[in-house]
């Protein structure tokens, strides 16, 4: 949640904020604002994109030292008032903050005792209060951010001037993702590497608990113990991490259209000369639990349900699957013996970071599942599998939904060393380049029937369901429909009582073991008054079915058939005149619980 940039000594600092921010918009955009050093701090902010800053900001200043920020609100309505940069009260100090502080009430009750005032209702103006009040007292900034370091409680990554440090830009992280970018003759800040892509491929990852300042020439990180470290840079490659359209309208439609080769990517990888491609020491470690346990958020919740269910039946290894941020504040372990799986697309979910925590203290192996490489959670877990999805800009998850699933299909079969799972996963491939070119008009129809109403249902059952829950959450995030997702089974133990006349109903029906079953629930609905759309396979299709697909593996519908789910919900949001890219109130890497 909230995207920062921050650089010192670059040649035209407004073109990288302002294109920084841009491309970090998914991050959160109800508000942004950029403030800079001349002669003093100079702050531009507003309510809307970083678009509006283009507007407001002056076209040219001469400044070396910029930050910026675009924000989802978490402390404060989204306002010009509580957008950032703040201000400190004397005006020595200014930053931008990405996190959630839990104990700002405490320390704004503090600072008020020592005569500070508020003009915001964000947590950020006590940080930045905080600071000056630590560097009034010190007149040292590295000693003041030690002391903030000490008091701050909650998740933060912050970017900071102080008028007094004409030539540093410094930083703090905790808990939110924060990374330097290296150049010659200048150095940069940012969330994550694509705001820094078009100047340099050289990326530091901060550390939780990481402090310091760089400079056009120096960068200086102090760990928790106050101690100077070196971390270690990696090099990404520009191209993976850079924002292209490729001539599409929408990154949500470019990624829907990318799942075929993102399996074909992901098959390739983990599956090569006939072996399967996995670290033998996890998959020793997963045989050798007695149960494995899921944890994720959302869409990755959504993906480990299908894993969990495969797993557990090709393999015979218990599985629980978990949100977690419930787990988190109930962290049960389900045996004696149990392996942790976190699936997070962006390796720094708030939620699962501290799910984390309290799993690794009871000492149980830990694999994740991630499209980022080299996140915070990555380096806290004892495995790490890459998805190589590709950069996903969109705020719906579409293609590393897809990943997720043919991963831990891939990651069931190398277990148990079934190859028949690879020749499924590549058969969907041909199910998904045929729905991409010959049922798209058809899913574009029946958007136009359903966009107009209120309430949408989808049923399913066993792995149906499962993508039925993924595929309600898409139409809900996008189009702001109240769309909900029921077990077939459970209609008739409470949920029909909301079927009414005309009310759209998709079903999903392409499991052999349950289709009868569906059917049945099917005359239920229709017989109520339900507008009834199905989605079938050839085997288990019937006359009047909506949309039908060639056959596959059942169990693997996450994969072949997603992409019928992200087209409804994308053509519904697109008919409604909204966002398909930015739905509102939502933001692409959640780090905050």
């Amino acid at each position: 949640m909230c995207g920062i940039v921050g650089a010192v000594g670059i040649n035209n600092p407004r073109e990288y904020a302002i294109n920084g921010l841009k491309m970090l918009e998914y991050r959160g955009y109800d508000s942004a604002g950029i403030g800079f050093l001349t002669d003093k701090i100079n702050i531009f902010k507003d309510i809307g994109s970083p678009s509006r800053l283009d507007e407001i900001l002056p076209t040219t200043f001469n400044t070396e030292l910029i930050i910026g920020h675009t924000r989802w609100a978490t402390h404060g309505t989204p306002s010009k008032i509580n957008s950032h940069p703040h201000l400190s009260c004397n005006r020595k100090i200014t930053l931008v903050h990405n996190g959630v502080i839990d104990n700002a009430n405490e320390l704004r009750t503090f600072l008020l005792s020592q005569g500070y005032t508020f003009y915001s209702d964000t947590d950020t103006e006590v940080v930045v209060n905080l600071l000056e009040y630590f560097y009034l007292s010190s007149k040292d900034m590295h000693t003041s951010l030690k002391l903030l370091e000490d008091q701050l409680e909650g998740s933060y990554a912050l970017a900071i001037i102080n008028e007094d440090y004409p030539d540093s830009l410094f930083m703090l992280k905790k808990g939110s993702p924060l990374m330097i970018g290296k150049g010659k003759g200048f150095n940069l800040i940012a969330s994550d590497a694509s705001p820094m892509a078009k100047y340099t491929n050289e990326f530091i990852d901060l550390e939780d608990y990481d402090f310091g300042y760089i400079s056009k020439n120096e960068i200086r990180i102090f760990d928790k113990n106050n101690n100077l470290v070196n971390r270690k840079s990696i090099i990404k490659d520009a191209e993976s991490i850079t924002h292209d359209l490729k001539g599409y309208p929408h990154y949500m439609l470019k990624e829907i259209e990318e799942i075929d080769e993102v399996v074909k990517r992901t098959i390739s990888i983990y599956h090569e000369d006939n072996e399967y491609q996995f670290d033998n020491k996890l998959l020793k470690e997963l045989k050798e639990a007695d149960h494995v346990m899921f944890l994720g958020c959302g869409t990755s919740y959504h993906a480990s349900l299908v894993g969990g269910r495969i797993l557990e039946n090709c393999n015979n290894i218990p599985t629980t699957e978990y949100i977690a941020s419930e787990w988190a504040y109930h962290p049960v372990m389900p045996s004696k013996k149990p392996f942790a799986i976190l699936i997070s697309q962006s390796g720094e979910t708030a939620d699962l970071i501290h799910c984390l925590k309290i799993i690794k203290e009871k000492n149980v192996p830990t694999l994740l599942i991630t499209n980022t490489a080299g996140s915070t959670l990555s380096r806290g877990c004892t495995y790490t599998v890459l998805l190589h999805a590709g950069v996903e800009v969109s705020v719906a998850s579409t293609k590393a939904y897809a990943a997720q699933v043919a991963l831990l299909a891939l990651l069931s079969g190398a277990l148990n060393k079934n190859d028949k799972m690879v020749i499924d996963l590549k058969a969907t491939i041909d199910v998904i380049n045929s729905i991409k070119n010959n049922l798209k008009k058809h899913i574009e129809k029946i958007a136009e029937e359903i966009k107009d109403n209120e309430h949408v249902f989808f049923l399913g059952r066993s792995f149906d369901y499962f993508l039925s829950l993924e595929a309600s959450l898409k139409l809900k995030e996008i189009s702001y429909i109240h769309s909900e997702a029921y077990p077939g089974g459970e209609l008739k133990h409470g949920p029909i009582a909301l079927i009414s006349e005309g009310l759209p109903v998709i079903i999903f029906i392409t499991d052999p073991n349950t289709a009868n079953s569906m059917r049945s629930n099917v005359e239920e609905v229709k017989s109520r008054g339900a507008k009834v759309y199905i989605v079938s396979t050839k085997s288990l299709s019937k006359k009047g079915d909506a949309l039908v697909v060639d056959d596959y593996a059942y169990f693997l519908s996450g994969v072949a058939i997603s992409s019928i789910a992200f087209y409804l919900a994308y053509y519904v949001s697109l008919k409604k005149g909204y966002n398909v890219d930015k739905p509102r109130n939502l933001a692409k890497s959640v780090t905050v619980e």
